[in-house]
Order: structure tokens, then C-alpha cells, then sequence
């Protein structure tokens, strides 16, 4: 609504009321418009008005003229100016009306008057004057009654309980003195008549007494009220005196008069009292701050038990109820946008519950704004509102599967608090609102005090969650990033250590040429050991590192681990053993990992050890579980050691016990971190014992079941890989991937284990490879995942959506937790991991003819 229809507004109010005359007139005098009220007070119709019969002038009596012109003349000096004053209106019968009149003109010329009736006020007036008049008159006959009968003011001056007495106006001395003070002072009234305040009390004493009747007979003030500790030969009594001037006719002070009630008795109950209620007020302040505090630990209690914002949130909305409030709404807002991101209610009344959300839904917070919540939180201000009446709502659906609101519906509160939720660095979070409905609770200082305090471990446990998992966040990203870049290095090392094994079984190369080969497959490899380490660390830092438990020989292990680690040890020229007390049965774990572990423990030992012998022990510890065993490795060294310096960060990633500049052991540093870690997943853990030049024994365990029911083909193990075998009755193969040395090296694979050439057919990416499927079957098609244009699974969706049935492998240089899941429920009928080993290859080639046979 614009200003202007907002004040026609409110003038039609007014006008329409039956509060006050209003009437408006030019400057003649005449009434143009006049409203109910007028008309009804002086008599006229509307058919008067509307006739032009009503002139101001002509209903004010002769002695009112003056003024009334006086008053028009103003106006029109100064339109705008507002004057009141009082005067008669002639009522239309002739009898006259006294009205109280504010008149103010109009820039047009026009003249509004506010006319109302003072006729009771004015018969109230008189009616009080007269009161006054007879009453001064009572007064004064009063006065002369009680000055003539001394005898009567005698007998209730010495009958009156306090203590009264009246000095000489000249010189301060006593002239009277009843019977209560005689006991108070406990001294007679002939001993006391005549002598003045210097002859019973203290100098001091005197002069503050003197000061004070001075300063009452003089008129300064009407009269003295004070209250002393007066020493009297009773003991000392405090007294309440009331002393005032008694002055004759002429207005000169003949006497004062002074009424003394002793209020010793009195004093010690009120400090009594106090000094109870102090007391008890301490006791409920006590108790009340052991609530406080154990509902604050509480809700601490409750709410730290989680990270999950709205959890949170819904925890502290139902701690609040109903303990502070009927609803309890709680509303957080995005650090940059400002936008409500959470948000929780929770009340005893659901339908409550309901009108609330509802309502907040069509009044949202109004962030830019310079009042309202915006202003709160920023300001950090709790806001209490009691007595804060009905609201109104237009809801049309319902919150509550159980509750019915109807439209149009409202809530009666009763009182409203708004709590801002600001951490320490004044960042707001959101505010929280407590709403009294039903109960009829009004909101204290105890209450906004114990609101604000839970109100902080709030906003510092929303704070927490948001660094928690942004933390979390961080960390993703960071594995994310290592396994995509770990990713990147294993492509075209993978193609470099396939191309290398290849180029080494020429048997065409020079012996020198061979040593150069051996060297780049040497270096590849710790090169790919590194990469493996790295993507293994993100996958446990993601949690998406995956064990995979299957049956395997503990012993065929072992002896594996001591065949690869051999070379190293004679090249180093130390002995290299393998013990263990007896045959060691078949058990079900993550072979792969157990092997890593102790490939990583040995080789630790190994490199440090420069004389001597590495020796690895296996014991199996028998469990309270049946099936269940303890395998415990013992790797003993008789190298360098490790000092107490080294000992702190040893399990440390990329961290080693030589950091010094002029390192002779090369490596990572994230071999121990990385074996620990899968230790502790696989239900173990590693720990050592070392000194300086004395060699180290590292202690390594892992949980496994026994089995009796294993198979042959079941047992893992890398040694004496049985020679591939040619694939001469596999058809066509399509190999799909982005990287041309990558397919080259797949192609020189597949010819490797017998299949011809004129059937590896190539593409570079997923659309090509589509295309070539068009009315051609394959054998096999190894897809890669990871590709420019069309990557390997829309390009498997949509060879499926073609009706293409053929083998399709995945081929991708990601490890991570899922992966081989991932495809094989996309539809892939098997899963190869780069860098491609030709076992693996032939493997999967093998495992697809024998299900196709």
C-alpha cells in the first residue's frame, strides 16, 4: 500500500470513529463536512450541513470570539502549525457546549478541526474545586479546634507509642517530652526539659542533630527523615525520626516537632529475613547451576557422538524439548551462499511441528536484511519476545503423515527466543528457536543464559563436522589424486616393461645388449614397486583397499618369498634362511598380501644389512576359534639396527632411518607404513625390537583360517609359472585402447601365445571400436576403460543396446577397491589389470574358451 492511500486510511478511521468530532471548514468560517460525532454534539442534521446552515462563528458565544479569530489568524500565518485550546459551542436548543478544539489549515486553505466534548471534565473541575474549598475550610476549623484544646494534643502525644518530642525553634533546646521517650532514652522528662542534644550525646552526634533541625526550620527542607544509630543509657537503639517545623500564622518556625520510633527489633528481623532469602536464593542458584551443567554435559554428551550435521541437529532439537521450549527449530546456513542448508524441528505437539515448518517456508530469513534474523546473527544479539500473540498461516499440505493442518490455520505462542549460532571467530552458522505454545512459558535471564551456552557447544560441534569432513574430503582428494596419477605412470610403464620382456627373449641380442635390457626391466620394475606402494597407500587412506581371502600353502609362499629375495642376498653376499618347526598346513587369507608384507620386511632387512645372515621364522599361534590361527613371522638381521631416534618415526610414511644426505639405501620410505597398514587390516600387526650395530627383529602377524579342503589349482603361488600356451583355436580379437604402444604391446601378447596376426584387429577409442563391431563378431574385445571420446563403459553400453554378444574384458590401470566389481556389474565378462602380464592375459583367454567349450 503507497503512503498516501495508508494515511487516507487511517484519516477514514478516525473520521468514522465515535471517539471525536472531525470537521473541516474554510476561512469564513463555513463547516464544509462534518462527521457523526459533530453533528450529534451541537444538535445539527445533515441535511443542515449539506445545506450550508453551519458556520463556526455562528455557534461560538460573543466571549470566545476574540480567541477563536486570534486562532484563525495564526493558522493562516502558518499553515501546517497545529493549535488546541478550549471554548463553547452553541447547541442547537441554545444551551452551551464546552469543547476542547485542535485545529490545523491546510496548504489548499482548508481547515480541519478535532472537536471533543469536555462537558464531564469540566463538571468534574468544578466539582473539585468546590471539594477543595470546603475541605480547606474543615481544615482550618480543624486546626483552631486542636490549637484551642492542648489538653486533647497533650493526652495523644504522651499515648502515642514512639517516642516525641519538640525542641525551642531558637535555641534547640527540649520543651516537651512524652512517656515512650523517657524509656527510650531512660531518662526522665524533668532531667530532659531545658537542655539541648550536647548535653547527653557526642559532639558528632549534637552536630549532625543541630545540622539537621537548622536545615527544617529554615525552610530548606519541609521536613527531615533519617534513620541513626542513637547511644542511649539503654544501649545504643537505631531509631526512624521524622522531624518538621511548627510555624505560627506569620509563617516563622516556633517549635520543632520530632517523632522517633525505635526500629532496633525491627532492623535485626529484616537483616534476619535477608540474610535467608540470601541464603536460599545461593542454594536455588546452586542447584540451578548443577542442572545447568548436567544438562549441558548431556547434551555435549549426546551430540559428540556424531559427526553427521543433522544428526546433530536432531539430537539438540530434542534435547531442548521440553525442557526450554515446545519447539525447538535450528536452522544452518552455507558459509557463502547464506542459504539454509539444514534444518530441524521437533516439538512435543506434531501438528505444531507442522505449522511451524509451514510457516517458515513462507517466510523465509531475509539474509540482506537490516532486521529480523540476519541482523541477530550477525550481531551475535539473542532476541526474547514474550507475550507474542497469534500467527497465522495459509497451509495447504502437511508434514506429518498423522497430523492434519488445516488451512488458514494458526498457533498461539506465548513467547519466542531466537538464539544466533556464531563460532568463536564471529563466522555465523544459523540461529536456533525456541518457541513457548501450550505450556505458556515465559523466557528469563536463566533461560537465555543456559540457551546460550548449549547454543555454543552447538555451533563449535557444527564447526567441527564441517572441518571434519572437509578433512575427509581433503584426504579423498589427495588419494584420488595419487591414484590417478599412480594411474598415469603404470600406462606407459606397463607398455615399457612389456616392450622390455619382449625385446629380451630375442634371442638375437649381444650379451651386453641383454645386461641393458635386464637393467631397464630392473629399474621398471622397482620403478613399478614404487607406483604399487603409492596407489596402495590411497587405496587405504580411502578405505578402499580390498582383501581378498582365498586358500593357499603357507609353505609354497614362504618358499616363494625366499626364491625372489635370493639374488638379492648373494649379490650382498649374506645367507639367507628359512625356518620353520614343522610342516605347515593350507590356510585361507590374502596370500597376495601376506606376500607383499613379508617381501617388503626381508628386503628392509636385506638392504641394511651389509654382513651376516637374514633369517625368516613362521610359527602358527592356535586361536580359541577352531578354524581360526594366528601365522607369526619372526625376520631376523644382523645389520646396522635402529637407533631411539629413528625408532618415533619408523612406521612413518616416507620416512627411513637414513635421511642423510649422502643415503646409501635408496627406497620410499613407504614400505613398513604400508605393510602395518595391511597387517592391522588382515587382523595382525607388526612391531620390532632393534639396537645400533647389534641388527633388528621385526615381528609381523596376520589372522587366517585352517582348511583341509583346498585343491591344487587353488594354491597361489608365483613361482614356476608354467609356460603359456598357444590360443590357435581363439577367432578374432579386438583390442580397444588409447595408447598406441599399449596396443602394439597387446598385439605382440597375443601373438606371443599363438594368435595370428591377420586376426588383432586395433581401434583408438570407443566409437571406433563400435564401428568395427558392426556386423562382425569377435572372440574376445579388450576394452580400456580410461579413453578419449568414448570411454570403455559407454562403449560397452552401447554395443549391449546393439544386441552385441560377444566377450568384452576391461582393461584398466586403476586398482582401486571396486574396480573389477564395478565393471563386471557394468556387464563385462572379465577384468585385466594394466601394466598386462601375459599370465594374466592367457589366463582370461583361457578362462573364456573353457567357458565357451
Amino acid at each position: 500500500m503507497d503512503p498516501a492511500s495508508e494515511l487516507l486510511r487511517r484519516y477514514l478511521t478516525i473520521y468514522e470513529s465515535e471517539l471525536i468530532g472531525v470537521l473541516s471548514t474554510d476561512a469564513s468560517g463555513l463547516i464544509l463536512d462534518a462527521n457523526d460525532y459533530f453533528l450529534r454534539l451541537v444538535g445539527y442534521t445533515r441535511d443542515d450541513l449539506e445545506a450550508g446552515r453551519l458556520n463556526w462563528k455562528a455557534l461560538t458565544p460573543p466571549e470566545f470570539a476574540e480567541e477563536s479569530q486570534e486562532v484563525l489568524r495564526q493558522l493562516q500565518e502558518k499553515p501546517g502549525v497545529s493549535i488546541s485550546f478550549d471554548k463553547e459551542y452553541f447547541h442547537k436548543d441554545g444551551h452551551r457546549i464546552p469543547i476542547r478544539l485542535g485545529v490545523t489549515r491546510f496548504h489548499d486553505g482548508t481547515i480541519i478541526t478535532l472537536a471533543l466534548d469536555i462537558t464531564k471534565q469540566k463538571q468534574v473541575e468544578n466539582e473539585l474545586e468546590e471539594a477543595n474549598a470546603r475541605l480547606e475550610e474543615h481544615v482550618l476549623q480543624r486546626t483552631k479546634q486542636l490549637e484551642e484544646s492542648e489538653a486533647f494534643l497533650s493526652g495523644i502525644i504522651e499515648n502515642m507509642p514512639s517516642m516525641v518530642f519538640v525542641k525551642d525553634a531558637v535555641n534547640l533546646s527540649f520543651v516537651r517530652l512524652n512517656r515512650a521517650g523517657e524509656e527510650l532514652l531512660g531518662i526522665s522528662r524533668h532531667e530532659f526539659i531545658g537542655k539541648n542534644d550536647f548535653d547527653f550525646f557526642s559532639k558528632e552526634v549534637a552536630e549532625m542533630f543541630r545540622t539537621m533541625d537548622r536545615r527544617v526550620l529554615s525552610g530548606e527542607i519541609p521536613y527531615a527523615e533519617t534513620e541513626d544509630v542513637l547511644p542511649t543509657r539503654n544501649g545504643d537503639r537505631i531509631i526512624h525520626t521524622i522531624k518538621m517545623a511548627i510555624r505560627n500564622q506569620d509563617g516563622e518556625p516556633r517549635y520543632l516537632l520530632g517523632v522517633t520510633e525505635d526500629i532496633t527489633e525491627s532492623k535485626e528481623h529484616e537483616r534476619q529475613r535477608a540474610e535467608l532469602v540470601r541464603a536460599q536464593a545461593e542454594k536455588e542458584s546452586a542447584e540451578w547451576r548443577a542442572r545447568q551443567e548436567k544438562f549441558v554435559s548431556e547434551v555435549s554428551f549426546a551430540l559428540s557422538r556424531t559427526f553427521e550435521t543433522q544428526e546433530i541437529l536432531k539430537s539438540f532439537a530434542e534435547k531442548m524439548v521440553p525442557l526450554l521450549a515446545d519447539v525447538c527449530t535450528i536452522e544452518v546456513i552455507d558459509e557463502d551462499s547464506m542459504d539454509i542448508v539444514f534444518q530441524e524441528c521437533y516439538g512435543t505437539d506434531p501438528e505444531e511441528v507442522a505449522f511451524i515448518r509451514k510457516w517458515r517456508s513462507e517466510n523465509a530469513p531475509r539474509w540482506k536484511s537490516q532486521s529480523g534474523e540476519s541482523s541477530n546473527v550477525i550481531s551475535n544479539k539473542t532476541v526474547i519476545v514474550n507475550g507474542l500473540g497469534e500467527i497465522k498461516a495459509h497451509v495447504k499440505d502437511t508434514y506429518h503423515p498423522d497430523v492434519k493442518v488445516d488451512e488458514n490455520s494458526r498457533l498461539v505462542s506465548e513467547a519466542f527466543m531466537l538464539v544466533p549460532l556464531v563460532v568463536r571467530d564471529g563466522k555465523p552458522l544459523g540461529f536456533v528457536s525456541y518457541v513457548s505454545t501450550h505450556s505458556k512459558r515465559r523466557f528469563n535471564k536463566e533461560d537465555q543464559v543456559l540457551a546460550e551456552r548449549v547454543c555454543g557447544r552447538l555451533a563449535i560441534l557444527i564447526e567441527n563436522s564441517r572441518l571434519y569432513y572437509r578433512s575427509q574430503d581433503a584426504s579423498r582428494a589427495k588419494s584420488d589424486f595419487l591414484a590417478n596419477v599412480s594411474h598415469e605412470i603404470r600406462t606407459p610403464l606397463g607398455a615399457m616393461l612389456g616392450f622390455a620382456e619382449i625385446l629380451r627373449e630375442d634371442e638375437r641380442l649381444a650379451a651386453d645388449q641383454r645386461k641393458s635390457v635386464d637393467t631397464v626391466l630392473k629399474n621398471g620394475h622397482q620403478l613399478l614397486k614404487i607406483v604399487n606402494e603409492i596407489l596402495d597407500i590411497s587405496k587405504i587412506e580411502s578405505e578402499k583397499i580390498q582383501l581378498e581371502n582365498a586358500p593357499f600353502s603357507l609353505h609354497a609362499l614362504l618358499v616363494d618369498v625366499i626364491q625372489l629375495m635370493r639374488a638379492s642376498a648373494e649379490d650382498k653376499g649374506i645367507e639367507l634362511r628359512l625356518v620353520h618347526a614343522s610342516a605347515l598346513d593350507a590356510f585361507i587369507a590374502d596370500s597376495n598380501r601376506l606376500r607383499q608384507i613379508l617381501i617388503n620386511i626381508v628386503g628392509n632387512a636385506i638392504k641394511f644389512t651389509e654382513k651376516g645372515y637374514v633369517e625368516l621364522a613362521v610359527e602358527v599361534q592356535e586361536s580359541a576359534e577352531p578354524k581360526e590361527v594366528l601365522l607369526r613371522f619372526t625376520i631376523s638381521d644382523t645389520g646396522i639396527g635402529i637407533s631411539q631416534d629413528q625408532r618415533t618415526h619408523l612406521f612413518q610414511p616416507f620416512s627411513q632411518a637414513d635421511t642423510s644426505t649422502t643415503r646409501r639405501f635408496g627406497g620410499t620410505g613407504l614400505g613398513l607404513f604400508l605393510s602395518r597398514k595391511l597387517a592391522r587390516l588382515m587382523g595382525g600387526d607388526i612391531y620390532f625390537s632393534s639396537a645400533p650395530q647389534q641388527g633388528s627383529r621385526f615381528f609381523v602377524s596376520v589372522a587366517a583360517q585352517k582348511t583341509s579342503e583346498m585343491k591344487l589349482s587353488d594354491v597361489r603361488v608365483s613361482i614356476n609359472v608354467a609356460p603359456m600356451q598357444e590360443a590357435r583355436d581363439i577367432g578374432l580379437i579386438l583390442v580397444v585402447d588409447d595408447a598406441p604402444d599399449n596396443r602394439e604391446l597387446f598385439k605382440r601378447y597375443l601373438q606371443k601365445v599363438g594368435v595370428p596376426t591377420e586376426r588383432i584387429v586395433l581401434a583408438e577409442n570407443g566409437e571406433e571400436a563400435i564401428q568395427k563391431c558392426q556386423g562382425q563378431t569377435y572372440d574376445f574385445i579388450l576394452m580400456d576403460i580410461q579413453m578419449p571420446k568414448m570411454d570403455g563403459f559407454q562403449a560397452l553400453r552401447t554395443l549391449r543396446s546393439q544386441g552385441y554378444q560377444g566377450k568384452i574384458v576391461a582393461l584398466t590401470a586403476h586398482a582401486m577397491k571396486g574396480d573389477k566389481e564395478k565393471c563386471l556389474d557394468a556387464g563385462f565378462d572379465d577384468y585385466l589389470a594394466k601394466p598386462l602380464k601375459r599370465e594374466a592375459l592367457q589366463e582370461v583367454l583361457s578362462r573364456g574358451s573353457e567357458r565357451e567349450n
